[in-house]
């Protein structure tokens, strides 16, 4: 995947955007896993702070049948189920995990803020570190959200590399 940030113009800045290779006007794609706790519940929260509609959510396993070329490559290519995904369709440019952590913040209210300390190499290097330590300890981050209950994240337990778990192998691996 690509590790360039995804940027969005700051409200009434369109030579940003430009600048950058995103769509001023389109929103990004929030690819996550639905059979996640703590995605789910991080995807709530999203919906619920994106004001300007800058977001759309699509579960992980709708991309392969969404009639969306692009969306229906990734699917193929097989490695959605391993981190978040952020698409920009109009540039076609996709990034994960940390760095899609920075391309959601710069979606939202206020993200334009964080636009300059993102671009540093840095700053993208300790997103990706700090995504997969919470990867990592996604149960005791469920606990921080307040999920008691629904603590599973299927993440990292496919079979094979990039294949999608069967619903009820997830199932069946849950505590």
């Amino acid at each position: 995947m690509a590790t360039e940030t995804l940027t969005r113009p700051a409200p009434g800045d369109d030579s940003i955007a430009g600048a950058a290779g995103g769509a001023p006007g389109g929103p990004l794609t929030v690819i996550y896993d639905e059979d996640c706790g703590v995605c789910r519940e991080t995807v709530r929260r999203l919906r619920r702070w994106d004001h300007e509609g800058r977001l759309e959510f699509m579960p992980l396993r709708l991309a392969a049948t969404s009639g969306r070329p692009l969306f229906e490559r990734l699917a193929a290519e097989g490695n959605l189920v391993d981190a978040v995904h952020v698409v920009d369709e109009a540039s076609g440019r996709v990034v994960s995990g940390g760095h899609a952590a920075l391309a959601i913040l710069d979606a939202l209210p206020g993200g334009w803020l964080l636009r300059p300390w993102a671009a540093l190499p840095p700053t993208a290097a300790a997103a990706d570190v700090v995504y997969r330590v919470a990867v990592r300890h996604r149960d005791r981050l469920a606990w921080l959200m307040g999920m008691r209950d629904e603590v599973s994240c299927p993440v990292g337990l496919a079979a094979s590399p990039g294949a999608l778990p069967a619903a009820e192998d997830l199932a069946a691996r849950r505590v």
